[in-house]
C-alpha cells in the first residue's frame, strides 16, 4: 500500500511540474445568439416566453491537462413574446437575464491543427428581472460542445453550442387558467476569444 501511495504522489508531482500539464488560468469573452422554448403555453397553442436575444458572456477558468473548471457569467436582454404559428408579438423593454454557472469541461478530441473539441456542463442560476420591479430566480443545468483553435501566442478562438434547462421563468400567479407553465429551455451559439496565462 505504501508503494502505491508513493507512486501516486510521485506521478502527481511529475504532472504538476510538467509545463504541459501544469494548471493554467484563462479568461474569455463571448458574443452569441439564443433561442428560448417552453416557459408557458395556452390551450390554443400560443406560447409566451423570452425572445431571441443577443447574449454576452465572460468566463474565468483553470485548466489541468484535458480537464478545465471554471465559472461563467452570461447577460441577455430578451424581448418577451407571445407566439402562435408564424406570428409573434414581442415586447422588447423590461426583461433581462443574468446567469451564473460553474462548469467543468473535458477535451474529447484534438486535431493536428491544434483545434480541440470540448464537452462541458454544470448547474446554472438564472436571475430574471421583469419590468425593473419583479425579479425571480431559477435553478437548472446546462451542457454544450465547444470547438477551440489557437490564434496566436496565448489567444484561442472558440465557437460554442450550449443548451440550458431551468424552471419556467413565469411565476404561477402570472398565468391565467388557460396557460400552463413549462420548463424554460434555451439553446445558443456563440463566438469567443480566450486568453491563457
Amino acid at each position: 500500500m505504501r508503494a502505491l501511495t508513493r507512486t501516486l504522489v510521485l506521478l502527481g508531482l511529475a504532472a504538476a511540474s510538467s509545463p504541459r500539464l501544469a494548471a493554467q488560468w484563462g479568461v474569455s469573452a463571448e458574443i452569441g445568439v439564443a433561442r428560448f422554448g417552453g416557459t408557458a403555453r395556452d390551450t390554443s397553442g400560443t406560447t409566451v416566453g423570452p425572445y431571441r436575444p443577443t447574449t454576452f458572456a465572460c468566463r474565468l477558468d483553470r485548466q489541468f491537462g484535458a480537464v478545465r473548471g471554471g465559472i461563467a457569467l452570461l447577460y441577455a436582454h430578451p424581448g418577451l413574446a407571445g407566439e402562435q404559428q408564424d406570428l409573434a408579438v414581442v415586447f422588447y423593454d423590461g426583461t433581462s437575464l443574468v446567469e451564473v454557472g460553474p462548469e467543468v469541461s473535458i477535451g474529447v478530441a484534438r486535431f493536428a491543427t491544434g483545434a480541440v473539441v470540448r464537452v462541458e456542463g454544470g448547474p446554472v442560476l438564472d436571475l430574471w428581472d421583469v419590468d425593473g420591479e419583479t425579479s425571480r430566480t431559477r435553478v437548472g443545468a446546462h451542457a454544450g460542445l465547444a470547438l477551440e483553435w489557437p490564434l496566436s501566442g496565448r489567444f484561442t478562438g472558440s465557437v460554442r453550442a450550449r443548451g440550458a434547462l431551468t424552471g419556467s421563468m413565469m411565476n404561477a400567479d402570472e398565468q391565467s387558467t388557460n396557460f400552463e407553465r413549462h420548463a424554460t429551455r434555451r439553446f445558443g451559439v456563440s463566438l469567443g476569444l480566450r486568453y491563457r496565462t
